[in-house]
């Protein structure tokens, strides 16, 4: 009964004469995510990620109208269950999702609170988020704006407000951008990061750190027998923690990426070079010696990118194909992380289905 007063009242902000459609539908997705980095120097308790396992589901049921072919607003839950907890809740976690799209062939605009798959998520570098902070930050809330040229080229904005003001929460807000532009073979991009963050209310130092970094790549994409994808790039970054200093730490690392693949296989192997981009990672110690640590809140990405070593490499085997329509997915992964001093492996099973279904739609119901 809720629902159907939800779709009249949806009904009734638009205006008449406008075809309109109701949609229904949802997404699934159950991952599984076993990390096995306890001999790395950098898995610390309480600040990083262990060696562990993230298990867990997530259904997010779906209803919407569209109108004019073009618009569409949105109304969802985000549901998540850990596997294996305890908690008197029949979920972990129901959170809201809403929002306002527009979408042509060519442009795409949100507002509200949308998922994580409406960007080119797989074009940002595990150096900007880490695999479970992709499925566990799953909703941005905020802005998104894309164009969407010839041959896979786009370039797109996300404005994503991570945090309130409050005695609970920094103040936490990220810009990102990215980019492609493909031509028969090479193509070029970057993708960025400004980072924001900043006090809380009631801590003990309201201090501010901002955070960007810059991932400017080449590359080149051919076919013989096996789909080849060669890429070179660089980590940039620039950082400053302003109650400590305000000069700008500016640690950067090279980039080389090799993947080739078929029948939904792929070897993967990303090699980086360069400094500990992730300096403030342990933050400061206050006047009286109270540590004030940043962790995982400043930096999402995965942990090896705060090596010493100079180097960290992350070697990949991957099965990736979809199913029925690609309203069905499935990828299983085994990673290999090195960095001089320990290996770090990784297991991952990710399971998608994604349905949006139309279920009304005023042109076929004329009076």
């Amino acid at each position: 009964m809720k629902k159907l007063l939800l779709l009249l009242a949806l009904s009734g902000c638009v205006a008449a004469g406008h075809a309109q459609e109701i949609l229904l539908g949802t997404d699934f997705k159950m991952y599984f995510d076993n990390k096995e980095f306890g001999s790395n120097e950098f898995a610390v308790p309480g600040l990083d990620i262990e060696s562990g396992t993230d298990f867990a589901a997530r259904l997010t049921p779906r209803v919407g109208i569209r109108w004019d072919e073009k618009n569409t607003l949105v109304i969802a839950a985000d549901m998540i269950k850990n596997f294996g907890t305890q908690e008197s809740a029949y979920l972990s976690e129901i959170k809201p999702v809403f929002y306002y799209q527009f979408q042509t062939p060519k442009v795409t605009a949100a507002a509200g609170i949308f998922t994580r798959d409406m960007m080119h998520d797989d074009d940002y570098s595990t150096a900007f988020f880490s695999e479970s902070e992709r499925f566990f930050h799953n909703r941005m809330n905020g802005v998104l704006a894309q164009y969407n040229g010839k041959r896979d080229s786009y370039v797109e904005f996300v404005c994503d407000w991570e945090g309130m003001y409050s005695t609970l929460s920094r103040e936490k807000f990220r810009i990102l951008l990215a980019g492609r532009h493909y031509l028969d073979t090479f193509y070029y991009g970057f993708n960025y990061s400004m980072f924001h963050y900043a006090g809380q209310q009631g801590a003990p130092i309201e201090n501010v750190v901002d955070l960007q970094l810059l991932n400017p790549c080449v590359g080149v994409r051919f076919n013989a027998f096996f789909d080849f994808d060669i890429k070179l790039g660089a980590l940039l970054t620039a950082q400053r923690d302003r109650s400590f200093g305000h000069s700008w730490e500016k640690p950067c690392m090279g980039e080389f990426a090799f993947r080739i693949s078929r029948w939904g296989l792929s070897l993967d192997e990303r090699l980086y070079v360069g400094d500990n981009i992730h300096p403030f990672f342990y933050g400061h110690e206050l006047e009286d010696g109270t540590p004030l640590p940043y962790g995982r809140e400043l930096y999402p990405a995965e942990s090896f990118f705060r090596t010493d070593q100079k180097v960290y490499s992350r070697t990949a085997l991957s099965y990736r194909r979809s199913f029925f329509n690609d309203t069905v997915s499935v990828r299983a992964e085994f990673a290999a992380h090195h960095d001089g001093t320990a290996l770090g492996t990784q297991q991952m099973l990710v399971v998608g289905v994604k349905l949006l279904k139309t279920v009304y739609n005023s042109k076929n119901h004329k009076k």
